[in-house]
């Protein structure tokens, strides 16, 4: 069976790379040049920073087992199960609060977790899908569906799988609601929210500070984390996550004032030295963390000659675990379902 999956997030990924294992003929579209949705990374000066998810925990014993592979071949490493927290008027060791369980991240950076899974797979990068368009069992075409791509061209396929937010997703399957029976996945996923987050990545010529990670209530920052901390850098590499309130607040405003905003307030947390980085990387996340994920690993339009599903970090969660579970169970259930692979 030929699959495309649009979006090579973790979900679309790991998705991807179990159904090309069963011997599916598998494609994932991504309208990106890098891979793996929120598992951003870049490095400056030397220092490999994570600027989209800063850490994962594995709760689910899916992802454990996935993780634990990983730590054994050093792509994954534990980091720290304690947090800083400033609480709008002094900055505490540790937050008292605070679930002790353990942070894990990848030792080549986050995104380096996604790129491998994208070795499994054909990966069509900064190719965007517009639409879908349904074929059915037309006896002319050789296969169901359509891509539609947004250069005019096509990828043809016996199934899809959208693997990208909810808003994105809706978009997409919007374009088939007349012909198929989507209107009930439709209005699931338009309900679905976002917090949005603006990532600034700094790099800075004095020693990194001694904590791994501060929490911060009451502030236009929500997390600051020691990137240094995750791989013995000498430097200072830190990562300023803003709240989703100052990204509203700031949508407008342009990348120069919004550096120094985050710089000022940051600095204001601990201490003026981070007022003067060497490089600068700055980020809006208009998906970061679904506000109200729906209850279900994945969604699925069920044709039995034109299968359809959704799967991604807004179902049954919002966290990474959450992500990668949606792509491996419908995995597995459409390995078990479609056992029989067709030419």
């Amino acid at each position: 069976m030929v699959i495309g999956i649009i979006g090579a997030s973790i979900s679309g990924l790991i998705a991807g790379k179990r159904l090309a294992d069963a011997g599916h003929d598998v494609t994932i579209i991504e309208k990106e040049r890098s891979v793996g949705g929120r598992l951003g990374s870049i490095t400056l000066d030397g220092i490999t920073l994570d600027y989209g998810l800063p850490h994962f925990k594995a709760n689910s014993q899916t992802f454990k087992s996935f993780v634990d592979e990983l730590t054994e071949t050093g792509a994954v490493a534990e980091w720290t199960d304690e947090f800083g927290l400033y609480d709008g008027k002094e900055l505490l060791e540790t937050d008292p609060n605070a679930n002790s369980q353990m942070n894990y991240i990848g030792t080549a950076g986050n995104q380096a977790i996604a790129k491998d899974l994208s070795r499994w797979v054909d990966i069509k990068s900064e190719e965007q899908a517009g639409g879908l368009t349904y074929i059915g069992p037309d006896t002319t075409k050789k296969r169901s569906w359509m891509i539609n791509l947004t250069d005019i061209s096509v990828f043809e396929c016996d199934a899809v799988i959208l693997a990208t937010p909810a808003v994105e997703a809706y978009g997409i399957i919007q374009t088939v609601q007349n012909r198929t029976a989507t209107r009930k996945i439709i209005r699931h996923i338009d309900e679905v929210r976002y917090d949005r987050r603006i990532s600034l990545a700094c790099t800075f010529d004095h020693a990194p500070p001694e904590w791994k990670a501060i929490e911060v209530e009451y502030s236009d920052i929500r997390l600051i984390t020691n990137e240094s901390s995750k791989r013995g850098a000498d430097q200072a590499g830190l990562v300023i996550h803003s709240s989703p309130e100052f990204y509203r607040s700031h949508a407008q405003e342009d990348d120069k004032r919004v550096k120094e905003l985050l710089l000022e307030e940051a600095s204001n947390i601990i201490g003026s030295s981070v007022r003067q980085p060497k490089s600068t990387y700055l980020h809006r996340w208009k998906y970061f963390e679904a506000q109200n994920p729906i209850d279900e690993y994945f969604m699925e339009l069920e044709m039995a000659e034109a299968p359809l599903a959704l799967i991604g970090d807004y179902l049954g969660g919002s966290s990474l675990d959450n992500a990668f579970v949606s792509g491996y169970n419908l995995a597995e259930y459409w390995i078990n379902k479609f056992s029989e692979v067709p030419a």
